[in-house]
């Protein structure tokens, strides 16, 4: 009994994961308390930038540009109807790295993630040149850190989006759930077969 359940989690966890799609959006409360932070800031940069002298004055200064830029780009970021990342049967969409999916094909695995406290989804990809090219360089140079390093060539952020990282791996489950790291995996597989049980108890 025990080795068909086992020879199903997959199946199982499938048919806990619907819909086809899953998309992700900004987070309000998660833009706003960023921008709360950042702005916490705006005070003692402006005292630091009165009391040192000439010279120091241009460091708070860029720290007080890069602040405004900051929170303005933030700004930008409030509306929650708009989708940002989204992952279905085609693969993988961040409109903030690229304008096509990620497909499934081209990802080599998905990096273990703590659920409980990281917020990115690190991916290996199996050609970074190729997914990669055309990007913005900022994306780009993921390809020569795998290659090079060993580092994942992309890392997409759920820190301001409406979900978390157990939900982003979930859905990537729902499709493809070989790519998961085996401790995510059992770990999603062992919440799906509870969430069944659970149905069933009358």
């Amino acid at each position: 009994m025990m080795h068909r359940l086992k020879g199903s989690s997959a199946a199982v966890l499938g048919a806990q994961l619907t819909p086809a799609t899953h998309s992700f959006g900004w987070s309000r409360a998660k833009v706003r308390l960023t921008s709360l932070l950042l702005a916490s800031l705006i005070v003692p940069t402006t005292v630091g930038y009165v009391l040192s002298s000439p010279m120091a004055r241009w460091f708070f200064l860029a720290v007080l540009l890069c602040l405004a830029a900051l929170l303005h780009r933030l700004t930008r970021r409030c509306d929650s109807t708009t989708v940002v990342l989204s992952i279905d049967q085609r693969g993988i969409l961040d409109r903030r790295l690229m304008s096509r999916p990620i497909a499934w094909q081209e990802i080599a695995c998905v990096c273990l993630a703590d659920v409980h406290r990281s917020q990115v989804v690190d991916l290996v990809l199996r050609s970074p040149d190729v997914t990669l090219c055309g990007v913005p360089w900022r994306v780009r140079i993921g390809g020569p850190c795998q290659r090079g390093f060993g580092v994942p060539a992309v890392t997409i952020s759920m820190l301001l989006l409406d979900g978390s990282v157990g939900d982003a791996l979930r859905a990537i489950a729902m499709h493809r759930p070989d790519l998961l790291h085996k401790t995510n995996r059992r770990l999603l597989q062992s919440v799906a077969l509870d969430a069944q049980a659970r149905g069933k108890m009358p």
